[in-house]
């Protein structure tokens, strides 16, 4: 059965790991897209030395950060505060999308292997970032992945995923689209994390996607400590 309710988080691990695609033109090239302006604001907020993306494709949020670093160093807390650069990787589930982000990133580090298993030792990275990544988990594997994530990172995470506090229209996207939205407010709470900002994107942000409209959100949180 192919109705998207019933696309199971394992079924959507497969499906990406075999996907076969031109991972430059449908997601390297879009590093200018809007939404990552929004990443890259929210990065320069505070004082960090690395970042590891979760579900990172090619590259694209990296590349952005990387290209405002260099046009706008005076603006980075990290590099105003002593650090000669920043570290910067990522995990996927497709080797091709891996394979391209080490052609883009020589001195990165870059994995392939699911989100919920991460080959990272704990408190590796400063900053775990997710973006439409968690939205293929569905209820059952969520908090496996949640706390994935928080044990990579020493002091941040950044989640630019589908939220909202409505069941209802939670549970109305996951029947339409198979896409899952999640209460991060209270996902994060309960899994020990602080200081929870959430950023609404625009539309101006997210162009197009009426059926989302409002969803989008960048999570900005601190990792307990432990």
């Amino acid at each position: 059965m192919n109705i998207p309710f019933f696309r199971s988080t394992t079924h959507q691990a497969t499906y990406w790991r075999n996907r076969k695609i031109d991972w430059k033109t449908h997601y390297l090239d879009t590093w200018t897209h809007p939404h990552r302006r929004r990443i890259i604001q929210i990065l320069k907020t505070f004082f960090w030395g690395s970042l590891m993306e979760v579900g990172c494709g090619p590259g694209p949020n990296l590349i952005a950060i990387l290209d405002d670093i260099k046009k706008h160093s005076e603006e980075w807390p990290s590099l105003r505060e002593g650090l000669k650069g920043v570290q910067l990787g990522g995990f996927d589930v497709n080797a091709d999308a891996i394979i391209l982000a080490k052609k883009a990133f020589t001195d990165g580090l870059f994995k392939v292997c699911p989100a919920d298993d991460l080959m990272l030792s704990d408190k590796a990275t400063d900053v775990a970032l997710t973006d439409m990544c968690l939205i293929y988990v569905g209820p059952f594997k969520i908090d496996k992945h949640i706390l994935e994530l928080r044990r990579i990172s020493r002091n941040h995470v950044i989640f630019c995923e589908f939220h909202s506090r409505s069941l209802l229209r939670r549970l109305w996207i996951k029947l339409t689209t198979g896409y899952n939205v999640y209460n991060y407010f209270s996902l994060l709470s309960k899994h020990g994390f602080y200081d929870i900002l959430s950023y609404k994107l625009t539309p101006e942000d997210w162009p197009g996607c009426e059926k989302q409209k409002g969803l989008r959100h960048i999570f900005l949180a601190r990792v307990p400590k432990r």
